[in-house]
């Protein structure tokens, strides 16, 4: 064999020093790389983003997770239209009554691309609801609440009554009739509650009747004071799921736990891209109706709330009289407090729906109970409204027996 001559310097270094030379010289690569660093390096550097996306793409799922566990980011989805959307209506909108209903209809019939992003806003609203209807269930019947999930569940239970509160004062800023009206029924709601009930009714409404200050009210609320409550709730939320990461399946499968990446990603980009789909559909073949201007001296129409409220609107209807506070006050209060306490009242170990019997039964009770009475008032037949059948505005705290849609 030929002998190769070694470069002198070669020759001389020892291994000590060819390993010292070798990290200098990445050490050098490195300082150089920081002093003149790509933009994912500079960033990276500043935020510390590439290492918390690969946290969370690394996050170890429990084996079973799936396609239920999906909806909170479709939640999270949807939310983010509503707050893009809203945005969009609101640099159009002006809370009046003399303007509110000309600049709703002059964003539904002249912006351009107005009437579509109104039907995201609406529709949007109405597929929220439907998803954390969904997700909450999920979580209960999993009994995803339990330790140490109780202040994920408490959270959670919060941003339902926040998303209720969006659909209803957003529903008055149209000021057609159909809003008008349905808002003088549910704002009445606050007159029944004892002893303190006229003062609240005026100070929803901000005053004896729904008007200016009503509108302005709801406006406040549905632009700043929502908004603000529901970003400071989800972040803590989002925290609260991260440190105690998903519960697994009621009963636990075998196997090691897999990354987020790729799978549950995936899931979760189909579920997402089905939902964004079904939400841009219905906006377009389904357009949002603007029915005519509100008008306080037409007492002849009828008030017909959105479909999440028809349940508590029917539980009404059928309450004889002087037993409105029982649907007003009474059962809501209840069933908002027993979901705000369910970590603490179920006292059960499992989470298996076999051994929480009681809690199951009870939860599929009242599940039944709004869906029929919602089911009801979907169904009713509306009778023809007449010009010598007033409807009860300011007196009556439920609503009479026979209620037409404003569809």
């Amino acid at each position: 064999m030929p002998k190769v001559d070694l470069p002198e310097r070669e020759v001389t270094l020892t291994p000590e020093q060819r390993a010292t030379e070798t990290r200098t010289a990445e050490s050098l690569e490195e300082e150089l790389r920081l002093a003149r660093p790509s933009l994912r390096d500079w960033l990276d550097l500043r935020l510390g983003w590439y290492g918390f996306v690969r946290k969370n793409l690394d996050e170890p799922m429990p084996p079973g997770v799936g396609w239920w566990q999906t909806l909170g980011n479709l939640l999270l989805t949807l939310l983010a239209f509503q707050f893009i959307t809203g945005f969009a209506l609101a640099m159009f909108y002006s809370a009046s009554p003399e303007t509110a209903y000309s600049s709703v209809k002059y964003i539904t019939e002249s912006v351009p691309g107005g009437n579509f992003v109104r039907g995201l806003h609406v529709w949007g609203s109405t597929l929220i609801v439907v998803a954390v209807v969904c997700h909450t269930l999920r979580v209960f019947f999993w009994g995803s609440y339990k330790k140490p999930r109780e202040l994920t569940w408490l959270v959670g239970v919060f941003i339902f009554q926040v998303i209720l509160a969006f659909s209803f004062t957003g529903y008055l800023l149209p000021w057609d009739q159909k809003a008008y009206w349905a808002t003088v029924v549910g704002t009445r709601i606050a007159a029944t509650v004892p002893f303190v009930g006229d003062q609240l009714l005026h100070l929803v409404r901000g005053g004896p009747e729904v008007g200016s200050l009503t509108l302005t009210r709801f406006y406040a609320f549905h632009v700043m004071a929502l908004p603000a409550a529901l970003l400071g709730l989800m972040g803590l939320h989002l925290y609260l799921v991260r440190r105690h990461h998903i519960a697994g399946p009621v009963v636990p499968r075998k196997g090691k736990p897999v990354p987020f990446y790729p799978d549950q990603l995936f899931k979760d980009a189909v579920v997402q891209l089905v939902g964004v789909g079904l939400l841009i559909y219905l906006a377009l073949a389904y357009k949002p109706a603007l029915e005519a201007i509100a008008n306080p001296t037409q007492v002849e129409f009828a008030p017909r709330p959105e479909w999440y409220f028809l349940g508590l609107y029917e539980l009404l209807k059928i309450m004889p009289s002087g037993w409105e506070v029982l649907a007003t006050v009474v059962i809501p209060t209840g069933v908002s407090l027993g979901m705000v306490f369910l970590p603490w009242l179920d006292r059960s170990e499992s989470r298996h729906p076999a051994r929480r019997q009681w809690i199951i039964v009870t939860g599929i009770g009242i599940i039944l109970m709004i869906g029929l009475l919602t089911l009801k008032g979907l169904l009713e037949t509306p009778p023809p409204h007449h010009a010598n059948q007033p409807i009860a505005t300011t007196g009556a705290t439920k609503p009479g027996p026979a209620s037409p849609s404003a569809d």
